[in-house]
């Protein structure tokens, strides 16, 4: 009986201790309420920065989610709080959000060479307002708050993507500092090339090609430490792309713009492989014209070249052109930017020189020649 009543005191005792529990796992989980019907959530309030004087961390995986949970829409307008030298970059800045919905807002935070170092608080809060009788009106605010430590101390880290054979390739690269057994992402490039400076410590360097992780690396960085790392990756990539302007002997002008470049397939076998070419003017989205259709895409390389002419045809102006390789109907690969300047007389191209272009064609001649590949290919 004494015994019993042990257990039953244990156990008053310790069903508040389990509620609060709940409680607190809870609040862990779901976004932040505010008035009005706003609320806010993400992973900024997890971060513990420590960022290098000079130095700026933009990934990702760092970000806020504003919720619209009323019953009418709201104008979002997103404030910071930061100590002096130090600034947060935000992906949005102010928007609508309709009842019910919901805004990811990336953010990146920048320390300049002024900035003191030391151990400091970083506040971003989403402000709601509504259109009302006497015009518009605060109805609610959430926040969200960070750590962040400046440090006086720094190195640099290079990371390259690479193939197999030692070529460049472009690639998604994302490099994660290593803190308490946790992953936290602080740099990410497109290019296959990243450099920046970050604070004495661990790291994950990883290399990702049609959305698949296809290398990674760990290691350390010491203070005044420059770092390279290589990751190479056996996979399907462009190589020797560049535009060759041909121009029309009577007038001058630009008749078409030769498009020369080299598919390798370093990977395995794909049963359906198409190459596009994405063209813009002044910035602005121009066309996407299919210029090949691998199917299927063997191993090896092959060289290939389209005739390209704009279906409105040429107009003054700077054009970009950039290949994309589709895989099973999946964007996979993708070259840099290439530019061409088309004026009223003379046409210059800004991707690669002549000598080099001379050397592709060749190359291209060379490959099909021998007849490394044989692709079914539109022309015009």
């Amino acid at each position: 009986m004494k015994g019993f009543s042990y257990r039953k005191r244990g156990a008053i005792f310790l069903a508040p201790l389990l509620a609060v529990l709940c409680l607190i796992s809870l609040l862990m989980v779901l976004p932040v309420q505010a008035e009005g019907g706003l609320a806010i959530s993400g992973s900024f309030y997890r971060q513990d920065f420590e960022i290098p004087q000079g130095s700026s961390i933009s990934s990702p995986d760092v970000y806020v989610v504003v919720f619209n949970n009323s019953e009418t829409s709201l104008g979002i307008k997103m404030a910071v709080q930061t100590p002096l030298g130090v600034k947060i970059n935000l992906s949005e800045s102010e928007f609508t959000l309709p009842p019910g919905k919901q805004q990811q807002v990336n953010i990146g935070v920048e320390v300049t060479t002024d900035a003191a170092p030391g151990g400091y608080e970083l506040t971003v809060t989403a402000e709601s307002s509504q259109q009302g009788v006497t015009g518009i009106q605060i109805s609610g605010a959430a926040s969200q708050t960070a750590k962040l430590t400046v440090l006086g101390a720094s190195g640099t880290v290079k990371v390259q993507a690479v193939s197999p054979e030692g070529e460049s390739l472009v690639a998604s690269i994302r490099l994660y500092r290593v803190m308490a057994g946790q992953n936290t992402g602080i740099a990410t490039s497109e290019t296959g090339t990243l450099e920046t400076k970050v604070a004495p410590g661990s790291f994950i360097a990883q290399v990702y090609i049609g959305g698949e992780k296809q290398a990674e690396q760990s290691f350390t960085v010491a203070k005044d430490e420059n770092k390279t790392i290589t990751l190479s990756a056996a996979t399907i990539y462009f190589e020797g792309f560049g535009i060759v302007p041909n121009n029309d002997k009577a007038t001058g002008k630009l008749a078409f713009a030769q498009i020369v470049y080299t598919v390798k397939n370093l990977y395995q076998p794909v049963k359906q492989a198409e190459v596009i070419l994405e063209v813009n003017r002044g910035g602005t989205k121009l066309e996407d014209v299919s210029l090949a259709n691998l199917s299927p895409l063997e191993m090896g390389q092959a060289g290939l070249n389209y005739n390209y002419i704009p279906s409105a045809g040429w107009v003054r102006g700077v054009y970009s052109f950039k290949l994309r390789l589709q895989i099973e109907g999946k964007p996979y690969a993708t070259t840099l930017e290439q530019t061409l300047n088309v004026s009223g007389s003379s046409t210059k191209g800004a991707g690669l020189n002549l000598l080099v272009i001379g050397g592709i064609v060749i190359g291209v001649l060379l490959i099909a020649g021998a007849g490394v590949l044989v692709w079914r290919r539109k022309r015009i």
